[in-house]
């Protein structure tokens, strides 16, 4: 019975096997096996007894060169780097030159930045004169005319192979894509939406082969795609700055993703994430944390450490309730909490003192809290889809506000406060329960759209002509039956009247 090469390596270790009976064991599997799997491990155990022999040495090249295997060509590959990284550079150079496998030759480019030898900067050098990328090549053109060749580190020049390696396989896989180089590196990668113009069957469906090998990128667009999962690798990105997921099927985020330290744009909308790790909260250069329409119940409390957001995005989940503190979060100026099944405003969003945009459309809110005046940086305000009848007086000190959405819900009057928005230019109050209009709304000097489409409103007050911004007038499904001869000259100045 052939041993396992676990047991052949616990045997060496205990002393109950020479080294060299070990190898012939190991040997002997990786030759003869038809188990990939199994020469794989074999494999792997000739590097962990330090099995530095002329012959496992001869069968690694072997291997290496001409092993009909990917993943066996890449083994042997790594295990040459382990115990024979001062003899490697004769197939190392033949697999530059030769193989096809992005991940065999990414493994040797990687071997040879490692290899501080004239001989494996030559093979370096040589490799890189042969590039025929366009954009790469007028990018290193540059590069070297700033910079001497010789003050390259073999690993620097290796990270310019493996760019060049990489964007290769993408291109020889979805055609002609939009990249952005610099100093020799990938700075830009946008795969949006790639099956879209690829023949065949061709479709994006897992994360794109090696792109941990860019670690240049600073943004990196992967949106309308059919991507399920993001690796482990993705913390490897170290120098991203944007990342655009968004329009995909991916269910979870690895806790990698907490080590993008520069990451300041992420971009989830429509997924299908139900929630997320803890190592988000270390994203403290996030300014842009987009998460609407996914599957989202509950947030990490590590939320609360993003000091540094401007925008949180949670429209079009499924939250009741939100576990943020939201102290600190001074640099919040949109919120977006819409549809979701939120049956009270969250008290803590009151820290926010600097939000410009709060939503809250969609859910089941039945009343506004008196409170609601501490935003007094508001330019808009949605809160259609809700089951209001009332709002409070309070709402009328928001002197910034711009846009008011109230649309669907079951308002019969507005509180006279309203008269003070000055810079209110949007005022939807769509499909509520209203059956007139205060006099006082001829203050809004700045409206320039009030929709009341199906209410049963029955006459405007003459005041509507003070309104001379006013460029819509939605009176569609209303009681209305004739447009009032007192906004002809509003008409003559630009209004648009829909009936």
């Amino acid at each position: 019975m052939e041993l396992s090469s676990q047991l052949i390596k616990k045997n060496y270790q205990n002393k109950r096997l020479d080294k060299n009976s070990a190898i012939d064991q190991l040997v002997s599997i990786i030759e003869n096996s038809e188990d990939i799997q199994v020469r794989i491990d074999s494999i792997s155990v000739l590097a962990d007894i330090n099995a530095n022999t002329d012959i496992v040495f001869k069968l690694l090249e072997n291997l290496l060169i001409s092993d009909t295997h990917e993943i066996i060509r890449y083994t042997a590959a790594t295990v040459i780097e382990r115990i024979f990284l001062d003899i490697a550079l004769e197939p190392l150079n033949w697999v530059l030159e030769h193989e096809e496998s992005l991940r065999c030759l990414l493994t040797v480019s990687k071997i040879l930045g490692k290899i501080d030898t004239p001989h494996s900067r030559s093979l370096l050098k040589n490799k890189i004169d042969g590039i025929t990328n366009e954009k790469i090549a007028e990018s290193l053109k540059i590069l070297f005319d700033k910079r001497p060749f010789e003050s390259f580190s073999n690993l620097e020049l290796s990270q310019i192979v493996e760019n060049y390696f990489v964007i290769t396989d993408l291109e020889r896989k979805f055609g002609q894509i939009n990249y952005q180089v610099r100093d020799g590196l990938i700075s830009q990668l946008d795969l949006s939406d790639v099956s879209s113009h690829v023949f065949g069957w061709t479709i994006l469906n897992r994360f794109p082969d090696f792109i941990e090998y860019l670690t240049s990128l600073d943004v990196l667009d992967l949106k309308f795609n059919r991507l399920t999962t993001v690796p482990e690798t993705i913390g490897n990105l170290s120098s991203i700055k944007y990342l655009d997921l968004s329009y995909n099927k991916i269910k979870s985020l690895p806790n990698s993703i907490g080590s993008l330290n520069n990451l300041k744009y992420l971009n989830l909308r429509y997924n299908k994430i139900k929630s997320l790790p803890n190592s988000v909260g270390f994203l403290h250069s996030l300014t842009h944390l987009d998460l609407r329409a996914n599957e989202l119940t509950s947030l990490p409390s590590s939320i609360n450490n993003l000091l540094n957001l401007e925008l949180l995005d949670l429209h079009g989940n499924n939250l009741s309730k939100l576990n943020i503190s939201f102290k600190g979060m001074s640099s919040l100026t949109q919120l977006e909490l819409g549809l979701n099944s939120l049956e009270h405003i969250p008290k803590n969003i009151k820290f926010l003192k600097s939000l410009k945009k709060l939503g809250l459309g969609g859910n089941e809110l039945s009343y506004l809290p008196n409170w609601i005046q501490v935003f007094q940086s508001l330019e808009v305000l949605n809160l259609f889809d809700n089951q209001l009848s009332v709002l409070p007086s309070s709402i009328g000190t928001l002197s910034n506000l711009k846009v008011l959405m109230l649309w669907n819900n079951s308002l019969t009057s507005l509180p006279k406060s309203f008269s003070a928005l000055k810079n209110l230019k949007v005022l939807n109050l769509s499909w509520n329960r209203f059956e007139s209009l205060p006099s006082w709304i001829g203050s809004l000097k700045s409206l320039e759209e009030l929709c009341l489409w199906g209410n049963r409103v029955k006459c405007l007050p003459k005041t509507l002509e003070n309104l001379t911004s006013l460029r819509i007038l939605d009176l569609n499904f209303t009681d209305i039956e004739e447009i009032p001869n007192f906004l002809s000259e509003l008409e003559k100045k630009g209004l648009n009247i829909f009936k």
